[in-house]
């Protein structure tokens, strides 16, 4: 039988969520180093842009004491928006990710949020699959910070009023 996945909360600080954090960087390097040699100025841009202290939940998941994915939300001038959904690359296709977006989304409803907002990039295809098949609906316009990079999309999710 495989083990339960828990959903813990937990400070962005902690360090099994910078360790997913720099799984992920070193996972998608590769594919937006094209995009980033011929456009140097966005080079580390999302990074700039994660304001610490707009940073409201960070959620880790874990299986057994073994940190497989995470997820946070946090505060924009007038949304909400998830950042860094990440699920270890050993642990996909468990329905971690789904898990950890109910999660956020009960948080952001639950805020009193009608609305929860997410950034991708275009060429994170397995995201774009996710939120597809999860009632995510494609802007068709970028919010702030995403609009000039050039390989951001963003996405709205309606969500039931707690």
């Amino acid at each position: 039988m495989s083990e339960q996945v828990r959903i813990i909360r937990v400070s962005q600080s902690d360090p099994r969520v910078s360790a997913l954090h720099a799984e992920k960087d070193a996972e998608l390097e590769p594919r937006y180093r094209a995009y980033y040699t011929a456009h140097p100025e966005y080079q580390g841009r999302s990074d700039e842009t994660l304001d610490p202290t707009t940073i409201l939940t960070t959620l880790l998941a874990l299986k057994g004491d073994s940190a497989v994915g995470t997820v946070m939300l946090r505060a924009l001038a007038d949304r909400l928006e998830v950042k860094r959904l990440i699920v270890g690359k050993k642990y996909r296709g468990q329905g971690i990710a789904t898990q950890l977006m109910e999660h956020i989304e009960e948080e952001a409803s639950t805020r009193g949020a009608t609305a929860l907002y997410l950034h991708t990039g275009s060429l994170q295809e397995d995201a774009i699959s996710l939120y597809t098949k999860t009632g995510w609906r494609r802007l068709p316009q970028l919010f702030a910070p995403y609009e000039d990079d050039g390989v951001s999309q963003c996405y709205v999710k309606e969500l039931v009023p707690h």
